[in-house]
């Protein structure tokens, strides 16, 4: 079982809108067996969606169409829809019904205009739309079924929810398709296949590896699609088992979520607080860190020292290391971290100082030296990196490599396992 996902509307082409719809819609595809071919984004014109149709007809078995189904002129997809299938458009007494409801909760008239909204095309399954006013609308012919719904996210979600993905569930006997991931951080994607290239040699055709690369961090996720789940789950399982031994002082999570929850959790767990001191990264490493839902039990507070008189001043480091060994040293992170665990009060905080570019690297510290302070209770490092070059990817990396630092520390000094 396949699915071509069609989004329409000039607004996702121009990129004044992001393409949410599509993203969420592949995971629950996916989560009920049904694997995602391709996703169309289509502009709206009737040649476009009638060429989109006319494609993903005969190249997959269900066809998913959102966007176009409002009220106005520049929405035309029904008209579309049911030119295709030959259709006339009909009204449907019950969305009719479901859109005069609508309006009276809102206490608002109904215009003419509202009214179209209960034509779908004659022969198709309506599918009421409870959370607005156009119906999704269920065709089928010989090759396909196609499924037509709003563009609106919580009104595709509930259609989704309430009966396409129920349908398609009672309608065909799916495969299982299981997803298992693990994330590396410090290791290129190009050195991870290097280590681990007889066993993605000796995958069998059911398993599939893929490396899905970051800044700074690489997922390594394992599909495995079939019809026993159980079997399916335990072979992943085995074969994360051998990858991991291969490149285990890299991988900081089996669970797909990102390293400033893990650091939460740990830190959670441990009942730990942590500050930072950030030169380079602006404040953007506390941003990340306080993302995190509950982020305030262990995250105390940051200081931003962009210049070297806040060093000084706010932080307590040494002028005459400043002045001896510059602002990205080790020598000025490890008094960061120090001077920011101490003034928060905190059981671990980390400072970075580096030279983010374009300009300011020297043959010594060239754009992307990166030095990161950890303050620990039983005292400070400082570890030097090279993040290469584009300021926001340095930016990026640093936050990553000053997390991943953190979080070993905290594991290493209560043996915390994942």
């Amino acid at each position: 079982m396949n699915s071509i996902i069609i989004s329409i509307g000039d607004e996702l082409l121009i990129g004044q809108t992001v393409n949410t719809n599509a993203t969420w819609m592949g995971k629950e595809l996916n989560d009920i067996g049904v694997e995602v071919l391709e996703v169309l984004t289509v502009s709206d014109t009737e040649k476009a969606i009638e060429e989109a149709l006319e494609y993903a007809g005969k190249k997959a078995s269900l066809v998913l169409l959102t966007g176009g189904l409002g009220p106005t002129k520049d929405d035309i997809t029904k008209k579309v829809f049911a030119s295709y299938f030959n259709a006339p458009l009909v009204e449907n007494k019950e969305a009719l019904e479901n859109v005069e409801s609508f309006f009276l909760n809102y206490n608002r008239p109904i215009l003419p205009i509202n009214r179209l909204q209960a034509l779908v095309p004659s022969g198709c399954d309506m599918l009421l739309n409870k959370v607005g006013t156009a119906p999704g609308m269920w065709m089928e012919n010989d090759k396909a079924i196609f499924v037509s719904m709003p563009g609106v996210p919580y009104e595709m979600k509930y259609l989704m929810t309430e009966e396409v993905l129920k349908r398609v569930v009672e309608k065909f006997e799916l495969p299982a398709i299981v997803h298992h991931t693990i994330l590396v951080q410090g290791i290129g994607e190009s050195y991870i296949a290097k280590e681990i290239a007889d066993i993605e040699d000796g995958l069998p055709p059911y398993l599939k590896l893929a490396y899905l690369p970051s800044a700074g961090v690489v997922k390594l996720r394992l599909t495995g699609r079939g019809k026993n789940k159980s079997l399916l789950e335990n072979e992943i399982k085995k074969t994360f088992e051998k990858i991991i031994s291969r490149v285990s002082e890299y991988v900081f999570s089996e669970l797909d979520i990102s390293l400033e929850e893990l650091v939460g959790e740990v830190l959670c767990d441990t009942k730990k607080t942590i500050s930072t001191a950030e030169s380079c990264t602006s404040g953007a490493l506390a941003a990340r860190i306080t993302a995190v839902q509950g982020a305030s039990a262990y995250f105390m507070g940051s200081i931003i020292a962009y210049s070297n008189q806040v060093k000084k001043s706010q932080l307590g480091v040494s002028e005459s290391d400043l002045n001896n060994y510059g602002a990205v040293s080790e020598e000025v992170v490890k008094q960061m971290a120090l001077g920011v665990k101490e003034s928060m009060n905190t059981d671990y905080a980390i400072s970075t100082s580096g030279i983010a570019g374009p300009g300011g690297g020297s043959e010594d510290n060239p754009v992307g030296t990166v030095w990161i302070g950890i303050a620990t209770p039983s005292g400070v490092t400082a570890h030097q990196f090279q993040m290469g070059k584009g300021r926001n990817r340095i930016v990026e990396k640093t936050i990553l490599a000053a997390l991943k630092l953190v979080l070993v520390e905290v594991k290493s000094s209560f043996r915390i396992i994942n």
